[in-house]
């Protein structure tokens, strides 16, 4: 959750972030390749990341780590005046604008951790640990989200997780090729070309 700050909310007057949700938006396509949310049973938590309130100001700070939206500490203090649940129709509502291919999902109640977890566990498969929250909206993150296209209309909508395994591999700003997955399977190849030309060398050669 990174600490930018976010507009306090005023103990009189709440008021919420214009962002609503496209119409007709996208939805992952239900392949094999794609995350499914069947049998989520709790948030993931990221890893490496430790919560720094606690009371009722950690329950803020829980929600907007739920949600992946930005909320400075100061914010917190704020909000941590009002009911939780308000802080939570405003999290909902600033994360739809935040991720528009996620606003069916967002608005159906399921936390944007969720929805996003897959894709951080893939690319902790491939690439190795990822202990800073990834910045989805630097290209190289974000086309998880908005980098698969509709095949009825054309528009963006979240990668399969096939086609994410397939980005991670091929983008050289995540520098698989540098990863322990990478030099694991070249290694493997090694030895297997090693192994097939041993097999075929000649009594005696050296």
């Amino acid at each position: 959750m990174t600490d930018t700050m976010t507009p306090a909310p005023d103990e009189e007057t709440q008021e919420t972030p214009d962002a609503e949700a496209p119409e007709q938006a996208p939805t992952t396509p239900a392949d094999e390749g794609a995350p499914t949310m069947e049998g989520a049973t709790e948030i993931p938590t990221f890893p490496g990341k430790e919560p720094k309130h606690k009371g009722k100001e950690g329950e803020i700070e829980k929600i907007a780590d739920d949600y992946v939206i930005p909320l400075s500490d100061e914010a917190i203090k704020d909000w941590a005046k009002v009911d939780p649940e308000q802080f939570k129709a405003y999290a909902e509502q600033v994360a739809v604008g935040m991720y528009p291919t996620f606003a069916p999902q967002i608005q159906a109640g399921i936390p944007t951790r969720i929805l996003l977890d897959p894709y951080v566990q893939v690319a902790q498969q491939l690439l190795g640990p990822v202990m800073t929250e990834p910045n989805w909206s630097d290209p190289k993150w974000g086309a998880a989200l908005q980098g698969g296209v509709d095949p009825k209309t054309g528009r963006p909508i979240p990668m399969t997780l096939n086609e994410w395994r397939t980005f991670l591999m091929q983008h050289p700003n995540h520098n698989y090729l540098q990863s322990p997955h990478a030099m694991e399977r070249a290694q493997n190849f090694s030895d297997a070309l090693n192994a097939s030309f041993s097999g075929k060398m000649m009594p005696g050669a050296m």
